[in-house]
């Protein structure tokens, strides 16, 4: 009996071999979903930071929040940019179309809330973006091992048969059915390799969403505490 990886393959049956191509392709595609959110975040991270490092200057100083707009060519791709400056035009083009009321407490509020309003949403979309494939990680992390165990219930059942089989080596003896048990065990252990793997990544990409969704909170709140300190003169 050979109990190598390539050994088990050939003796295994059908189902055990269909049952293992599949948890080969979850692992696969979740290997490949997780390079493609590392890469996504790295560079959301490197663009945002950088739009960022652009953007406070001209939110300390009163006077110079128009020049923000410009900053949406060269920080297009930066998901922070995308959040932030459609906010800052809208609130600009707001503030200028009320022209003297500007100045009403209650308008300047409501101005506020407008801003806060669009950048929650812009938030959410690019967050929305940054998790795109974690829900299918989160898939693969919790049906793999049933996967596996789906293989190892048809490879005991084989095993079962071949023992109580005497033209198949049978008779009951526990060394007949070894490679059958050995074979269905197998699937199980590869599920659960998968699974471990697939919730590594889903954790680990979850929580660079979290610190995506931080910064760009605390960046939208610095933005308006900026206009709220600098009042009309924001602009």
């Amino acid at each position: 009996m050979d109990f190598t990886l390539a050994g088990l393959w050939h003796q295994m049956g059908p189902v055990a071999k269909v049952v293992v191509v599949v948890l080969v392709g979850m692992s696969i595609y979740a290997i490949g979903t997780a390079f493609d959110r590392w890469w996504t975040f790295r560079k959301s991270q490197r663009l945002s930071m950088g739009y960022i490092s652009a953007l406070q200057p001209l939110v300390a100083k009163p006077g110079r929040l128009a020049e923000a707009i410009s900053l949406k060519e060269k920080w297009k791709d930066a998901p922070v940019g995308r959040i932030i400056g459609p906010g800052i035009a809208d609130y600009l083009g707001a503030l200028e179309a009320l022209g003297p009321k500007a100045q009403d407490p209650v308008e300047a509020e409501l101005l506020i809330h407008h801003l806060g309003r669009i950048m929650d949403r812009g938030r959410k979309r690019e967050l929305a973006a940054l998790q795109k494939g974690l829900s299918a990680l989160a898939t693969i992390a919790s049906s793999a091992p049933f996967v596996g165990l789906f293989g190892t219930v048809f490879g005991i059942i084989t095993a079962f048969q071949q023992m109580a089989d005497p033209s198949k080596g049978g008779g009951g003896s526990l060394a007949s059915v070894s490679g059958g048990i050995a074979e269905a065990l197998l699937t199980t252990a590869v599920g659960l390799v998968v699974a471990i793997m697939s919730v590594w990544f889903y954790n680990y990409f979850v929580a660079k969403a979290d610190d995506f969704a931080n910064l760009a909170e605390e960046t939208s709140g610095e933005l308006i505490d900026g206009i709220v300190r600098n009042g009309a003169k924001a602009r």
